[in-house]
């Protein structure tokens, strides 16, 4: 019996037309790769040329399924505490009235002091409030269809929250941050203002859309 001998010409592996499909969908992969992995480092990488001049397009392909909380080369953990507020022009019967400020934040510290393993809902609001610094400039105006997005979603957030406080039709609401630095340790030279530093939006108008669903009015 003659030894079995190996398939040679077209019977041999894949076809040239098979080779060149494996060829070209390896190449879009590899490509595809480089790209997430290139995004990936500006975005969490020091403040530098490429990613000051795409920093709307790094933002864009990062957020928000890939957004990353971390910074490379030994980032300086946060140093300031921040709570949002907000407040409501609400309709009565008397006419509209404007309600105090509500600290939106609050429950979510009460809700982390003493619990090991917190909710995280925590993060709603401290996730927002970056999310809308970086994509709005100086006078608050989104940058980026993501701006709109969250601008949404903190109206609807404290809408959420201040429905169990405030009876009413809410017609617009305001929301403001409040920014206190971190005291210094005792033995660090420097020195940080101890007075409360705020950021306050325009007004927003409330429509009943923008009510998350079973949310008290």
């Amino acid at each position: 019996m003659e030894p079995e001998t190996e398939p040679t010409g077209e019977h041999a592996g894949l076809s040239r037309r098979a080779r060149a499909v494996v060829a070209a969908v390896a190449g879009v992969i590899a490509t595809a790769v480089v790209i997430h992995v290139g995004m990936v480092f500006f975005y969490v990488a020091p403040s530098n040329v490429v990613s000051e001049k795409y920093a709307t397009e790094i933002y864009d392909y990062m957020a928000p399924e890939l957004l990353q909380n971390w910074k490379l080369f030994a980032p300086e953990p946060l140093h300031v505490n921040r709570s949002l507020h907000a407040r409501a022009r609400v309709r009565t019967d008397a006419g509209t009235v404007t309600s105090d400020w509500i600290d939106l934040s609050a429950s979510d510290v009460e809700g982390t002091r003493g619990h090991p393993l917190p909710s995280h809902t925590r993060n709603q609001l401290r996730k927002g409030w970056g999310t809308f610094t970086d994509t709005h400039d100086a006078d608050h105006e989104a940058t980026s269809m993501t701006g709109l997005i969250v601008e949404a979603y903190l109206k609807r957030v404290a809408l959420m929250r201040m429905s169990h406080h405030i009876d009413g039709e809410m017609t617009q609401v305001q929301l403001r941050s409040a920014t206190r630095y971190v005291p210094e340790p005792a033995w660090s030279d420097r020195s940080m203002p101890d007075d409360v530093s705020y950021t306050v939006l325009p007004w927003w108008p409330v429509s009943e859309n923008d009510y998350p669903e079973g949310s008290r009015r």
